[in-house]
């Protein structure tokens, strides 16, 4: 069975925020309110593709990506959370893959300690998440989140720490903790598969990188090495990766 490694925000799942000229399914709620939505289309496949192995690859917390209602539907066994430093089986987190991260991440931590109190320094008035101990990111709202990734460069030592701007909102993480290396390994676990991958950001980059098959999102898409790179010529960009999923398997390559 193929595997597709897949981000979820603004690849398969879109914020109340955008507007969907597509039929939609809400997926989430957040303090009572639709947050995150589904194409009817996108929701369909994924109830339909049983031989297709899906493992969602996201930034989102334990708890953020369990407010998604339909992970027990179609992401059914594995999530690889935290930007790859917990994976979750059954909803249970995996302690042997968490106490892995904490090894790869160790050498980072005197740094990205050094980079979050300059971050605060910075930015006094925002307010700093710091869910994992190799992970912190911040949504600015008084701040230009380029101009604070740029002055924070300056600052901090980046063989060390990533500094990453998606949106509004700013990352620093132990830069042994990346999509790519989750995918790597996850896949030390597993027979020989196809590998494919989908997102839109710069976070998304690594794991696009090292998968048989890339979908990248077009603001990523030249930034993207991977010589299988598909382009998707649909507006929404889930219903693109869906449809070559199903052109793909029609042709034999998956």
């Amino acid at each position: 069975m193929s595997i597709l490694f897949s981000d979820l925000d603004n690849t398969l799942i879109y914020s109340h925020n955008r507007e969907l000229s597509k039929p939609k399914v809400v997926i989430e709620h957040l303090d009572g309110k639709e947050q995150s939505f589904m194409t009817q289309y996108t929701y369909d496949f994924l109830a339909s593709a049983d031989w297709l192995s899906i493992v969602p690859v996201t930034t989102r917390t334990v708890k953020q990506y369990t407010r998604i209602e339909c992970v027990k539907k179609f992401f059914n066994k594995y999530a690889i959370v935290c930007n790859g430093g917990k994976l979750l089986v059954d909803g249970v987190e995996d302690e042997e893959w968490s106490k892995e991260t904490q090894i790869l991440a160790q050498d980072s931590y005197d740094c990205l300690e050094d980079a979050v109190n300059k971050l605060s320094f910075l930015c006094k008035d925002e307010t700093l998440h710091r869910p994992e101990k190799y992970m912190c990111y911040t949504k600015l709202r008084h701040h230009d989140p380029q101009e604070v990734c740029d002055e924070l460069s300056k600052q901090v030592d980046l063989s060390k720490v990533d500094l990453h701007v998606v949106g509004k909102k700013f990352y620093i993480l132990a830069n042994a903790i990346t999509k790519g290396n989750a995918i790597k390994r996850f896949m030390k676990r597993r027979e020989k598969e196809t590998t494919l991958s989908a997102g839109d950001g710069i976070l998304d980059i690594s794991m696009l990188d090292v998968a048989d098959f890339a979908f990248p999102g077009s603001e990523i898409f030249e930034m993207v090495s991977n010589k299988n790179r598909l382009r998707s010529e649909e507006s929404v960009m889930s219903d693109g990766i869906c449809k070559e999923l199903c052109d793909m398997k029609e042709r034999g390559i998956i």
